[in-house]
């Protein structure tokens, strides 16, 4: 039986409500990790902050995995389907840590150079680093799983587990031992560690004996698996890419002094989407799970609705208060970034509405979708290097507030029509609905 419109949407919301709750305490207990891992030795804590960024260069392969899984979780009906699942995430695990043991030999035979290149204590750190990007290659997996089955109580908390261990880990090490970057990265490993065995162990899915486990990466349907994870990847991939980008592109041609301000302003912009997200992540598997049953749904709809609205409030809010943030979290020199703010919410809101359409389009595997989200990607990233050098030039002199203003103007027009191209997308599939529902008839 299907639930009532208003109990929909009353679930709808508690379940994005617990979602946003945990992102946002997972985010600030992350955080709260660099007010003691900065009592580290200037070196070593430089060294840690580096280690982090890594962990996220490794993790990128993994982009698709969760809406890979998610997918796969949402359509399963039967046990066959799960154990499929379970095969599947064996067989990925063999194959991550048989690639792995080839890094770890690779810094052990090149340890000298490698303590050298990233100004290491020992190679100790480095091969932590590792294993922590092992479990991190792997969380998506056990993430999918939970938000395709719509376990939304247990992913809200591994989420926010894997800020909140790293923080208490990274304490009681720092208490009780010694201020290091190894204890920091341990403490990094933990997190993820713990929330790893948190998502597998809520995700439901059956047990598998050791002969069975061992046999499972010669049963899995690697062909299949690779055609689901290219497209989940590159569409998941554009969102994150065109809220991203910029940053690399200023980094790269603004003065490197002034830099930190446009930082400043632009995280506070795209706190936006960070915001979105759990939103999304809540709306994906209901529409997996509507597309897969043939059930009309109203969550795309309702989705957008609460979406704009969170979009109108930020302006509002950004165009009355711009400085208050800037305020709580830095010092008084970055309030000159203060004009940016306004501007970088409003270039921010059609990404945060054209990550609704994408996933919507993404769930129901209308994957023609991803090559024009791509290429927008590819336009935008021309226009940004053909304008920037330019606008930079504005720049050398001091702190042009306009210069930056007209390379978010640029940032907002892209998303502007990366928001188009998605939702040409969204109208095309939806055309071709009735037509697919007028032959079942």
């Amino acid at each position: 039986m299907s639930e009532a419109p208003t109990e929909s949407k009353a679930t709808f919301l508690q379940q994005s409500g617990w979602m946003s709750i945990a992102t946002a305490l997972g985010g600030i207990t992350s955080y709260a990790v660099h007010m003691f891992a900065k009592d580290m030795p200037d070196t070593e804590y430089g060294a840690f902050t580096t280690m982090i960024q890594l962990l996220n260069l490794i993790t990128i392969p993994a982009i698709g995995l969760q809406a890979v899984f998610a997918v796969k979780a949402a359509k399963g009906k039967t046990k066959e389907d799960d154990l499929r699942m379970v095969r599947e995430q064996i067989g990925i695990t063999i194959a991550v840590i048989s690639i792995s043991l080839v890094g770890f030999g690779g810094i052990y035979l090149y340890r000298e150079t490698l303590i050298s290149v990233f100004k290491l204590p020992s190679i100790q750190v480095l091969a932590i680093t590792l294993s922590a990007g092992i479990v991190a290659l792997l969380l998506p997996m056990a993430y999918g799983v939970l938000q395709g089955k719509q376990r939304f109580l247990w992913l809200g908390w591994a989420m926010l587990s894997l800020g909140a261990v790293r923080l208490a880990t990274l304490f009681g090490l720092f208490k009780f031992q010694n201020i290091s970057l190894t204890n920091g990265m341990i403490a990094v490993w933990a997190g993820y560690g713990f929330a790893f065995v948190l998502a597998i162990s809520t995700a439901g899915l059956p047990k598998m004996g050791l002969i069975e486990m061992l046999s499972s990466l010669k049963r899995v349907n690697w062909r299949e698996l690779t055609r689901q994870f290219i497209p989940l990847s590159l569409g998941a991939g554009a969102v994150i890419y065109m809220m991203s980008v910029d940053m690399v592109v200023v980094q790269r041609f603004f003065n490197e002094k002034q830099t930190g301000y446009y930082a400043a302003a632009g995280m506070i912009g795209r706190a936006l989407i960070f915001f979105v997200g759990p939103i999304v992540a809540v709306m994906f598997p209901k529409l997996v799970k509507s597309h897969t049953e043939q059930k009309p749904t109203d969550v795309l709809r309702f989705t957008l609705l609460l979406t704009a609205g969170l979009c109108v409030i930020a302006i509002t809010l950004g165009i009355l208060a711009p400085d208050i943030p800037l305020r709580i979290i830095y010092d008084e020199s970055y309030l000159k970034a203060t004009p940016l703010i306004p501007w970088f919410i409003g270039a921010m809101a059609p990404l945060a509405l054209a990550a609704v359409l994408v996933n919507n389009l993404l769930a129901q595997g209308y994957y023609r979708a991803v090559y024009g989200l791509v290429g927008t990607c590819f336009a935008y990233t021309l226009c940004m290097s053909h304008f920037a050098p330019q606008l930079a030039e504005q720049t050398t002199s001091g702190f042009n507030v306009q210069a930056y203003i007209n390379v978010v103007k640029i940032i907002g027009l892209s998303n502007l029509a990366f928001l188009g191209v998605a939702g040409i997308f969204t109208y095309l599939h939806q055309k071709s609905q009735p037509l697919s529902a007028e032959e079942e008839h």
